[in-house]
């Protein structure tokens, strides 16, 4: 059929404006292009250059160095050594255990490792990284990278590996380094620290390890790198070095540290050495020990439950933490104290028939009842009569006792720069009260004489007492930290003393009781122990119980187990007319002081001699070889 003209020309302009419409269309459509084009171009030019560059790079922190640890003669205790670890970043697996399996066909990973890996996964963050293997070989790290580009978040990653050259030695001061984990991470948010560790790996999780962890950290280096969307390596574009942390110098001998802990060897106690004129603390022993390289990387269930559930309770801190019965090493102290506070002249005589009756109360002494006759303030510490002091904490009563026990710093922190230490417990009225709601009663009293009863002190607390009356009633804190040293520089500083207190006690009363702790190891409970030393020991040995018996029962020893015998004690100083060092020790369930105690004081007493001439400790290995440089370090933080 033919349309007629007027029909085309009115469907030739339907075309013709549908054809408009499609151009404008178009137009439009280029227009929004070129506008966007321009405004990217031109308006958004830095911001995305910035993207792009950001795309191709990735900056990758460096972690530094920790500082060294070494003992006062530069002998090093812990260090950084470098190395490579191979890493899984567990939130861009798809399947981790079977990227494990993957990565078993190319490099060895023990079960260990896997449990280890494991642990590490469950205490940290989704998105860390975490090593399936530590301290790779050459060998290790080239066959890996060979096959990388197999693996999506996993990575040979350049880290330092913390040790601890001679293991257990001075564990129980040094501490250790431990994975940063979810609370670390918490208690560094919290701190503000987050840019200071990021990156980092490892922790100071005990010691000087923890109390200084701030100086032995270092600052964070970064690493500009090139690389493909895929995440692959091209290349380094920038760096910025990393500064290795400060190293530290403790107070503390290493040799006579080390001599102690061989003595100690199988048993269980603490010892304590302190120079009295300074306060450093020259040897810082809790036995038994542990080797702190267990630690480093993540201890292994089986160690962690040996440690853990040992019955000798390795991972206790007697030194610092435990609190107990001074025993009579508490009857110098005592003397002192009846002296300055007018309780008792030094001429008064007591006699002493073994017994000491108070009430329908018998309080018997380590004579078994014999005594040791008329005794005054001299004999009373040179024959160690308890009866002596049962009537002397009688006619002084808890809260003078209080008063004047705690000038020598007895149930109070001492203030060394560890964390985590006791207060043990000097017992008051007022104590009691609060404790129980009653009235202490004097017959609680009359025990705390001869450092029973409530008394319970830390072997720290005691050397540091006794190293009171050897620096002639000046009471000094207690310190480890000796120097701080610039890997750098080179550049040290020292830690200066403090004194906590002049007690101004007359020289007459210090001689006195000097001269009877003297008398001690001449003629008293401790003859014979120190013969043969170039000068003079003042000692005073002390049997503390651990298990109370009624005071008219018989007490045998040899009745008890194991862990009810009673405690050995000793605390000393030497040479008793110049102190040079103060010591206090312990030596759990090991009965008699002069049994146990005493000798071990000794061998500490002949390390100091043998230190002082010169001896020093013999690294196991070449490795861990004292510094001899002016700075003890490299600029790397390395020996």
């Amino acid at each position: 059929m033919k349309l007629s003209p007027r029909v085309s020309f009115a469907q030739g302009q339907m075309f013709k404006h549908r054809i408009l419409i499609a151009q404008s269309f178009v137009l439009f459509c280029f227009a929004i292009l070129i506008a966007r084009f321009v405004y990217l171009q031109i308006f958004q030019h830095d911001i995305l250059s910035l993207q792009a560059q950001m795309n191709r790079t990735a900056q990758v922190p460096i972690e530094p160095a920790r500082g060294l640890i070494m003992d006062k003669n530069e002998f090093v205790l812990a260090r950084d050594n470098p190395g490579f670890a191979l890493e899984i970043i567990p939130s861009e697996q798809e399947d981790v255990d079977a990227t494990i399996a993957k990565i078993q066909q190319i490099l060895p990973v023990s079960e260990s490792d896997i449990k280890r890996f494991n642990r590490m996964r469950a205490d940290g963050d989704k998105f860390d990284s975490f090593p399936i293997r530590s301290k790779l070989n050459e060998e290790e790290v080239a066959k890996f990278s060979v096959q990388q580009f197999n693996f999506k978040g996993v990575s040979v990653a350049k880290r330092s590996f913390r040790e601890y050259p001679e293991g257990d030695l001075g564990v129980h001061v040094v501490g250790y380094v431990g994975r940063v984990n979810q609370r670390d991470k918490e208690r560094i948010k919290k701190n503000g620290q987050e840019e200071t560790y990021q990156g980092t790996t490892h922790i100071g999780k005990l010691g000087i390890e923890q109390n200084y962890e701030s100086l032995l950290h270092g600052t964070n280096g970064y690493e500009r790198l090139e690389v493909m969307a895929s995440g692959k390596q091209m290349g380094v574009l920038g760096e910025k070095a990393a500064v290795p942390g400060v190293n530290v110098q403790l107070t503390i001998d290493a040799y006579i540290q080390s001599q102690v802990e061989k003595a100690f060897k199988g048993r269980r106690g603490a010892l304590v050495a302190i120079e009295p004129s300074t306060g450093q603390v020259l040897a810082f022993v809790s036995a038994p020990t542990y080797d702190a390289n267990q630690f480093v990387d993540g201890i292994s269930e089986t160690a962690w439950k040996d440690l853990n559930e040992s019955k000798n309770r390795p991972l206790f801190n007697r030194a610092l933490q435990g609190a107990y019965p001074p025993g009579s090493t508490f009857k110098p102290f005592m003397a002192l104290a009846a002296l300055h506070s007018g309780a008792r002249s030094r001429d008064e005589v007591i006699h002493d028939g073994g017994v000491y009756l108070f009430g329908n109360h018998r309080y018997r002494d380590s004579t078994g009842g014999r005594g040791h006759g008329a005794v005054n303030m001299f004999t009373s510490i040179a024959v160690s009569s308890d009866v002596y002091y049962y009537s002397l904490a009688h006619v002084m009563g808890v809260d003078l006792m209080h008063q004047e026990i705690s000038r020598f710093g007895f149930g109070q922190k001492t203030g060394i720069d560890l964390l985590g230490e006791t207060e043990g417990l000097l017992p008051s009225s007022e104590w009691y009260k609060k404790k129980t709601g009653k009235d202490w009663s004097e017959g609680q009293t009359i025990s705390l004489g001869i450092g029973q009863g409530e008394n319970t002190f830390s072997i720290l607390q005691l050397a540091n007492a006794t190293a009171t009356i050897a620096n002639r009633g000046v009471r000094m804190k207690p310190y480890l930290l000796k120097a701080k040293i610039d890997p750098i520089t080179g550049q040290r500083t020292e830690t200066q003393p403090e004194m906590i207190a002049d007690l101004q006690i007359p020289l007459a009363d210090i001689e006195l009781i000097t001269k009877a702790m003297v008398q001690v190891n001449i003629s008293g409970t401790g003859r014979g122990i120190f013969n043969g030393l170039p000068g003079q020991v003042a000692g005073k040995t002390g049997t503390a119980q651990v298990f109370s018996v009624s005071q008219n029962s018989t007490y045998k020893q040899s009745a008890r187990g194991e862990f009810m015998k009673d405690h050995s004690l000793y605390i000393a100083f030497f040479p008793a007319d110049k102190p040079q060092i103060a010591i206090a020790a312990i030596v759990e369930n090991a009965g008699f002081g002069a049994a146990a105690a005493a000798p071990l004081v000794r061998q500490a007493i002949d390390a100091f001699v043998a230190s002082q001439n010169g001896q020093r400790l013999i690294p196991k290995s070449v490795s861990s070889m004292r510094n001899t440089s002016n700075t003890g370090v490299t600029a790397g933080g390395q020996p």
